[in-house]
């Protein structure tokens, strides 16, 4: 069962979830709409600050496999952007989630979130992944799918119903995964890699993150990105791929 947060502070999740509401058929259960095998569960807070949001659903009686996060993205550039990246932090928690600690994803769900977002998007939108950042901590698997970056990207019912499209047909398929280091913020790379050569990646640090890569974290990089068994690189990080080397992880 997957599970759709939507939060009541956010606008483009709003959006999302108005855009599900409207072209879906839900039923509504205790705390949940249901939809087959997806629940829509609301929230009054910002997303990135919810911890342990798994807990708070299986107590209700769901067992959800994966958790997906719509939101908004914000960035200085105001780039128009569909996106999607898994969370955690590499350091401390500056925007929700824990110190040092990284969130179990689900890489082949969110590679074919991004081929659809791609497949779908007739916009002026950059379609990508983005490098792991931010909160919530939870347990379960999970990642955000976003639009950015300005309240008239989160506003714009086209975005919202592309990423409503996408939440409900996509589904787990087979790929090779990898974790990613290094390159920028909207990992253009990874998000290239991914989609010509059938990489799903999970966790993704980049440049900025890469000086805090240390076994520890390195270690914990693998662990929540299952069945990885590759890692690719943008740019040159030689004591990283020491470390990597060591794990039996495969350099491209």
């Amino acid at each position: 069962m997957i599970a759709i947060i939507i939060s009541k502070k956010d606008e483009a999740s709003m959006n999302i979830g108005n855009q599900l509401l409207r072209n879906y058929e839900w039923k509504n259960e205790e705390g949940v709409l249901i939809h087959k095998n997806k629940i829509i569960y609301f929230i009054e807070d910002l997303h990135l600050y919810h911890n342990n949001i798994d807990d708070e659903i299986k107590k209700l009686g769901y067992n959800v496999d994966t958790m997906i996060f719509a939101s908004k993205h914000s960035s200085k550039s105001e780039k128009k952007t569909l996106s999607v990246h898994p969370i955690g932090n590499f350091t401390f928690a500056e925007y929700g989630g824990k110190d040092m600690e990284l969130v179990k994803t689900n890489p082949f769900l969110m590679r074919n979130a991004l081929q659809l977002l791609k497949e779908k998007n007739t916009m002026d939108y950059e379609v990508s992944y983005e490098a792991t950042h931010h909160g919530p901590y939870l347990k379960t698997p999970t990642f955000f799918i976003e639009v950015g970056s300005t309240e008239k990207e989160w506003k714009n019912e086209k975005a919202g119903r592309i990423i409503a499209d996408v939440i409900m047909e996509m589904e787990e398929r087979s790929y090779d995964v990898a974790i990613g280091v290094g390159g920028g913020h909207y990992a253009p790379r990874f998000t290239d890699i991914a989609l010509k050569k059938d990489i799903a990646f999970g966790h993704i640090a980049a440049k900025y993150s890469v000086p805090y890569l240390d076994e520890e974290i390195i270690e914990k990089m693998l662990a929540t990105t299952p069945n990885c068994k590759k890692a690719y690189f943008h740019g040159k990080y030689p004591q990283v791929e020491k470390i990597l080397e060591r794990k039996g992880i495969e350099i491209d």
